[in-house]
């Protein structure tokens, strides 16, 4: 006897995508809430040419970076991302002469005839500071009075209204956002002249969120179209699930008739 609720059951347990992203959105023109609390910044780190550095030059460089990642303390996360795109496209500048400019077109054909070999990374550091979470509950804040009594007060008061509880919140918030500011200042300070560090705005964060979730380049190009709701903004790519006999594929744009594949060859169906 066919059990319906057996069948219906994975769609009943499935759940928005967006819902699993902990993105919430933009605090400042440089920094990003999550829904837990926590405030983060996106790096662009150009790196350091080590073909050119010999072996001590490259353990001076190692040395720098790690004493400037001690600039982020206790609460601190540091993440580092790396994306590798295929076919990159290579710029060139034209000059107002005729002898440059055929030198310059010359280089251009020797990149386009190599142009499936190369490719191009870049490099991302995400700064996330832990949020100091403000638990609801009057036990939590008697609990907070040894250590911080002005804070415990605070909180007490808090607990009997929701605006007082939002005004709390927003204060520790502020808080953590000038910690994160001064820590990451220190941080790119340290380095500047070793490698460029570039804190990333509203626009280019939002892109490189995107590039973790989508893979066509339209999808991934535009701009927050708000300052709130990032976990929705980010997915801009149908995700569809499908139930085999034998297996259960997911089938994502694009990467959708590979997985498909692999997951045939895998469980022997194949032809």
């Amino acid at each position: 006897m066919l059990n319906l609720s057996r069948v219906i059951k994975p769609w009943k347990e499935a759940d928005a995508l967006s819902a699993h992203i902990n993105l919430y959105g933009f605090w400042t023109e440089t920094a990003f809430l999550t829904k837990s609390g926590d405030l983060g910044m996106v790096l662009s780190v150009t790196g350091v040419d080590y073909e050119s550095l010999d072996t001590d030059e490259q353990q001076y460089a190692v040395k720098r970076l790690e004493s400037a990642l001690k600039s982020f303390g206790e609460g601190f996360h540091v993440y580092q991302y790396l994306f590798k795109t295929n076919r990159p496209e290579i710029p060139f500048a034209r000059y107002d002469d005729e002898l440059i400019d055929a030198a310059i077109d010359q280089r251009r054909q020797y990149f386009e005839s190599k142009r499936d070999r190369l490719y191009e990374v870049e490099l991302f550091y995400v700064i996330v500071l832990e949020g100091a979470r403000s638990k609801p509950g009057i036990m939590s804040a008697l609990g907070r009075l040894p250590r911080d009594p002005q804070g415990a007060i605070r909180e007490l008061k808090a607990q009997f209204t929701n605006d007082n509880m939002k005004v709390l919140l927003r204060q520790q918030i502020d808080t953590d956002m000038v910690r994160l500011e001064q820590c990451v200042q220190n941080f790119t300070r340290h380095l500047a002249d070793l490698m460029p560090i570039e804190v990333q705005g509203q626009r280019a964060q939002f892109s490189f969120f995107r590039r973790q979730l989508n893979f066509d380049d339209w999808r991934i190009a535009g701009k927050p179209q708000s300052t709130q709701y990032l976990d929705f903004q980010m997915v801009n790519s149908n995700i569809e699930g499908a139930r085999d006999l034998e297996f259960i594929h997911i089938v994502v744009h694009r990467a959708g008739e590979v997985m498909r594949h692999e997951l045939m060859r895998a469980t022997g169906t194949a032809r």
